[in-house]
């Protein structure tokens, strides 16, 4: 990569391809990091370049004080990622609250002349346009209210919530992470010009298959829905199922 060093704490890529026709950017989910697509690298064709997106306050960046207003992180996200774009043409993918993120990242490029990915992948993402309000906030909750309210509300196991090493390295980007989903507003603007591929689960408690496929309404471009066993993290267990589908909605790009 061309770009200076410091913006790869923000943007990093396990593995380097100079040669790819493709960047692809993931947004993790609040309380993740850019492990989460350790092995998409390993199971994405040569063509892809695989970029995780690690947010300060977690992992390799546990020291550096996390960021709580949605704002400030996308004007920040904006200026790291900007370079990049430059480079080779991009796509993006966003996981819940990463989506979210990515599709927001986009309409901050377009009002500010940026170079566009060339497709949007929205993975267990409501369209936020469709809610009539935003859910209660729960981060200014106990230690035990907060991981029961992600619990319920998003499924996680409660057994892997309750492990002292979870409490220890995820909850506090957890809390960090739902500041800024709380803080975050949607606000109308024209759609995009960007083709929308939209990826829900069937037994999601948080996102219905109607929020998924609205979507469909933020594009003037393509748009492809599809559906998924599992709940709310199926981003795992789907992993196969959704490189394919990924593939399959690039074709001619790659």
């Amino acid at each position: 990569m061309l770009v200076p060093p410091v913006y790869r704490r923000w943007v990093t890529c396990p593995e380097p391809r100079p040669r790819a026709n493709l960047r692809l950017f993931c947004f993790h989910f609040a309380g993740g990091d850019a492990s989460l697509f350790r092995l998409w690298t390993r199971q994405l064709p040569a063509s892809i370049e695989v970029c995780p997106i690690e947010l300060p306050g977690r992992a390799s960046r546990r020291a550096e004080v996390p960021i709580t207003h949605f704002p400030e992180l996308l004007e920040k996200l904006a200026s790291m990622v900007r370079p990049f774009l430059k480079e080779r043409p991009a796509i993006f993918f966003g996981h819940s609250f990463g989506g979210i993120t990515a599709f927001e990242l986009t309409r901050w490029l377009r009002r500010h002349g940026g170079p566009l990915p060339r497709r949007l992948f929205l993975s267990a993402c409501p369209a936020l346009h469709v809610r009539r309000q935003p859910l209660a906030p729960i981060s200014h909750l106990s230690d035990e209210e907060f991981l029961e309210q992600i619990a319920s509300r998003y499924g996680a196991p409660r057994e892997v919530l309750a492990h002292s090493d979870v409490r220890h390295e995820v909850l506090p980007a957890l809390r960090s992470d739902l500041l800024v989903a709380e803080s975050y507003r949607y606000a109308e603007e024209p759609p995009l010009d960007v083709p929308i591929s939209s990826f829900g689960a069937w037994e999601d408690p948080e996102v219905r298959p109607e929020e998924v496929g609205a979507w469909r309404q933020q594009t003037t471009a393509d748009f492809r829905q599809r559906m998924f066993p599992g709940n709310h993290f199926f981003l795992a267990a789907e992993r196969t199922r959704l490189h394919q589908a990924i593939l399959e909605d690039l074709q001619g790009l790659t």
